[in-house]
This record gives C-alpha cells, sequence and structure tokens, in this order.
C-alpha cells in the first residue's frame, strides 16, 4: 500500500507566490480576452499600440436562430486557451507550414474594459449607449477590438469609433464587411431599419460616408440583382469569397487594399463569422452554404495587416448551436494571430510562394 505523503509538509515547503507565474489551463482564469487584464472604459492605458476590448451582448434583431449575444462571453472563454502562448513560446521563430511563412509573435498592450451598455428590449437605446461608449473609448485608445452580438451591433460602434478617430483628427474613416452577404438591407417587417442585415447600409448613410471607403469581402449568398448592380455603380468594392477561393487573398484584395491605405487613415474591420461555411463553424444563427474556408479566412487577415486597421469586431458567434465550442475558438484564434503576429515573410520553406530566400527573418 502506497503511503500517503505527508502533505502538512508539502504545504509549508512552499509559498503562494511560487505559483504567480505559472500559467492557467484553458478552461480556467478569470474570461477576459487572452487574460487580459481589466480596465475601466473611462481610464484605458494600453501605450501607443495597444488594444482595448470591449463586448456588445445585445442579439435583439435576430431573425433566424437567436444566441449571438452569448458569443461575446463564449469568445473570451474560448481566448483562454491561447493566454499563456506567448509565454511558452516566448521570441522564437516561427513557421506557418500552412503557408510557409516566417513571423513572430509580440505582445502588444490589451486591456478588457468589459461589456458596452444594452438594453435587450430597446434598439435605439442600446445603439446610443454603444455609440456612445463606442467613441469614448476610441478617443482614449490607440485601437479597439469589439466582441458583438448580431451584426445590427457593427452600426453603432463602427459610427462611435469613427466620431472618436474625427475628434482625435482622423480624415477619412474606411470600413470592410467580411461577410457571406452584404447586410445592405433597408427594412425588415420584423425589426424596422435597425436589424442585423441593414448594418452596412446604415453606416453607408452616416454623413460623409463614401462607396468607395466602404467595401464587401467574401461575399456569396443571393441577393438581389439590381442592388448588386448599384453597389458596383456607386463605387463600393466588392470582393466575392469565390474570387478568394479561385486566385487566392492576395491577388484578390490588392486592388481594394491600395486604395484604402492611399485614402484612409484608419479602417474598422467587421466579421461576420458566418462568412465561413457551416461546415466549419456551426455556430451561428445563419446557416452558411458555400462560405469560404477557415484557412481563406486567415489569407485574408494576412494581406489587411497592409492596411491601418484601428479596430475589428467579430460577430454572430451563436455557441448555443456548436456543443463543440469550435466557432468561439476559430474566433479568438483568428484574433489571436491578427493581434500578435508580426514580421511574416516568406521563408526557405515555401516554394509554392516563390521565394528561395534563406537568409534571416530579421534581414528581410
Amino acid at each position: 500500500m502506497t503511503e500517503l505523503p505527508d502533505f502538512e509538509a508539502l504545504q509549508n515547503s512552499v509559498r503562494a507566490e511560487d505559483f504567480e507565474e505559472d500559467p492557467l489551463p484553458g478552461w480556467a482564469g478569470v474570461a477576459t480576452l487572452f487574460g487580459a487584464p481589466t480596465a475601466p472604459a473611462d481610464r484605458v492605458d494600453v501605450g501607443e499600440d495597444g488594444w482595448v476590448v470591449s463586448g456588445v451582448p445585445f442579439d435583439a434583431t435576430a431573425s433566424s436562430r437567436p444566441g449571438a449575444a452569448e458569443g461575446p462571453r463564449a469568445i473570451r472563454q474560448a481566448s483562454l486557451v491561447f493566454s499563456s502562448y506567448l509565454t511558452s513560446l516566448g521570441q522564437w521563430r516561427m513557421l506557418d507550414t500552412r503557408t510557409g511563412q516566417a513571423f513572430r509573435y509580440r505582445a502588444p498592450q490589451v486591456a478588457d474594459a468589459g461589456d458596452l451598455h444594452v438594453y435587450p428590449t430597446d434598439t435605439v437605446r442600446t445603439f446610443q449607449a454603444v455609440a456612445a461608449e463606442s467613441r469614448r473609448l476610441s478617443q482614449s485608445a490607440p485601437r479597439l477590438i469589439f466582441l458583438n452580438g448580431d451584426h445590427s451591433c457593427t452600426f453603432p460602434s463602427f459610427a462611435g469609433f469613427r466620431a472618436g478617430q474625427l475628434d482625435r483628427g482622423a480624415g477619412r474613416v474606411g470600413f470592410i464587411n467580411i461577410d457571406h452577404h452584404f447586410d445592405f438591407g433597408n427594412w425588415s417587417t420584423l425589426h424596422g431599419p435597425l436589424y442585423h442585415g441593414s448594418n452596412s447600409r446604415r453606416i453607408s448613410e452616416i454623413p460623409q460616408m463614401r462607396p468607395e471607403d466602404m467595401a464587401f469581402v467574401g461575399v456569396g449568398d443571393v441577393t438581389k440583382y439590381d442592388q448588386y448592380r448599384g453597389l458596383i455603380d456607386s463605387g463600393f468594392h466588392i470582393v466575392p469569397g469565390s474570387q478568394i477561393v479561385r486566385d487566392g487573398a492576395t491577388a484578390a484584395l490588392r486592388p481594394l487594399i491600395e486604395e484604402l491605405g492611399s485614402r484612409c487613415d484608419t479602417v474598422y474591420v467587421s466579421l461576420d463569422i458566418d462568412v465561413l461555411d457551416s461546415a466549419s463553424a456551426t455556430g451561428t444563427g445563419h446557416v452558411t452554404m458555400g462560405g469560404i474556408s477557415t484557412g481563406d479566412l486567415l489569407d485574408v487577415y494576412e494581406e489587411l495587416r497592409a492596411l491601418p486597421v484601428g479596430a475589428v469586431d467579430v460577430a454572430e458567434v451563436a455557441p448555443r448551436y456548436d456543443p463543440s465550442g469550435s466557432t468561439a475558438q476559430i474566433a479568438s484564434r483568428l484574433l489571436f494571430e491578427f493581434l500578435f503576429r508580426t514580421e511574416c515573410v516568406p521563408s526557405e520553406f515555401a516554394p509554392w510562394s516563390g521565394s528561395t530566400s534563406d537568409e534571416p527573418l530579421e534581414h528581410q
């Protein structure tokens, strides 16, 4: 029979401080994004290149399957898996074996300001609160992350971000909608003019917003022919999902990135998780057939690094439809790679990229 250890002696042989630097497993810890420290929304300090996170747990305009209000909490919880990555990986040179890119992870400051105010039965008051509080964050923080509920929330979070940027002296603010749909509807019999399918149209109606500063990336669902023709004729950018799959993200997005990069001082990028085929991301309110793959989406965000991105959001994650939790994991992994990857260049292990360089990363 194995003797029990002398637990009192074991207990007295250590101090609480001995464990402070050890990581927690992914299911433990306070559920902030990547385990970031919390910060009051009116007093955030993340330096000159940090990010401030806030959630908008609202889905009162859902017309298919509700549940996206649970998305912000699920993404935060899922992100804890990555909270110790930077510590454990250190500053090693990394290789993405999918793309052949070499890179390093770095750790800009991130603070989680909690959730903005929402009023589940009052969409207008919710949008007022989100726009006002987003504006305050945008005035004081260099870059923002919004964990949104249904996609209607992007209208007020963008409006507040844009107003805060203009307060700080920015000129033009661009908007990219990564979505299987255009969300350019004008009116819903169920919800009126403010709903998850009208956010892009409402953004286009903000004073001084220009069609050439707005883009739709990844679209793949059926839409009204006249609406599509009207968007093209008005000067909106459209990059269908099929073009990304056929030509690759680099070729498909190059004209858009060159134009927005030369024209806009900062860009807001909004992601509706249903841009992914439902075979990849089941946890969303709208079942998507023919969406892009997770690899395609990673490639899209890699290309977006060339833009002066000042804010990103993720919308429509509805964890109740995905018992595996993989949809929230996809969202958090996407944010992790976009925030923390740096110095991405082709390596000698990527003959498909056309690079034969074996020069060290820091010299490329």
